[in-house]
């Protein structure tokens, strides 16, 4: 089946919108849900964060803490995170 060469295009085209879309994403993760005053200090301590558009996403399976994605990047600063980091670090010390 042939597919006509505008839809080709259009198809292109919105792909690499959505990946342009993906790439500028912002997800932060938390425990619990974040007051203003908690997100205020987030913007504070990353500037990147202040008026870009967030998701935000409450996960159960953190215990403390924040994980930011932007992007493909991820910046982990979770208990959780912080934990399997010292758990790392004793195996590599004991081996």
């Amino acid at each position: 089946m042939k597919i006509h060469g505008y839809i080709k295009e259009n198809l292109k085209k919105r792909l690499i919108e959505d990946l342009e879309k993906e790439k500028g994403k912002i997800v932060v993760f938390s425990a619990l849900s974040l007051s203003d005053e908690e997100k205020e200090l987030l913007y504070a301590k990353i500037p990147r964060l202040k008026g870009a558009y967030i998701e935000f996403i409450t996960d159960r399976n953190l215990i403390a803490g924040v994980i930011i994605k932007i992007g493909s990047k991820v910046i982990d600063l979770s208990l959780k995170g912080q934990l399997n980091n010292l758990a790392q670090l004793a195996y590599e010390t004991n081996r």
